[in-house]
Order: structure tokens, then C-alpha cells, then sequence
């Protein structure tokens, strides 16, 4: 079923009009279709740092259930490999 498209003025400075057409090209929509489906939810815009947050918790959970990752290194040894054991048993500050 097609929707009949009405009317709506948006006002954006020269830069933001812009940047618009451009992501729009690069869609390969135009500026109306792309203003649509972000409305709709189709396209999310999604902010660059918490995009990476998501990128490296996918990187860390695909490390944990790799099966080279499984050994478990006891607490003991990573403080003498790191060099923070001392002779009370308590990691320097």
C-alpha cells in the first residue's frame, strides 16, 4: 500500500543540509527516503563511542569463548610474572 507523502519544511544551516545529502548519496537514497527511515526506525544513528564500546565487548566475549583462552592463570603467578609480589603477600599500591 503507498502512503501519499505531505508536505513538512525542515530548516538546517548550509553544513547540515549538506552532510544530509551526502549520507543520503552514500545510502543511496534521497534526502526525503533517508529523513523517513530514520523516523520509521528503519536507520539509527548511533554514536561513535558507544558504537566502539559495542564493537570491543563483541571482540572480548569472542576471546572468552575461544577455546585457546580457556586456561586459568592463578592470581599468584600473574602478581610474580607482573612483579608485585612481596614478601607479606600484599600488592604494592
Amino acid at each position: 500500500m503507498t502512503q501519499i507523502k505531505e508536505n513538512y519544511q525542515v530548516t538546517l544551516t548550509q553544513d547540515g543540509w549538506k552532510g544530509i545529502e551526502r549520507l543520503s548519496e552514500k545510502l543511496n537514497l534521497s534526502v526525503s527516503e533517508l529523513l523517513e527511515r530514520i523516523g520509521n526506525g528503519e536507520l539509527i544513528i548511533v554514536d561513535p563511542e558507544d558504537l566502539e564500546d559495542y564493537l570491543d565487548l563483541q571482540d572480548a566475549i569472542a576471546a572468552e569463548a575461544n577455546p585457546e583462552n580457556q586456561q586459568r592463570i592463578p592470581w599468584e603467578q600473574v602478581k610474580k610474572e607482573l612483579g608485585l609480589s612481596v614478601s607479606n603477600g600484599r600488592v604494592p599500591d
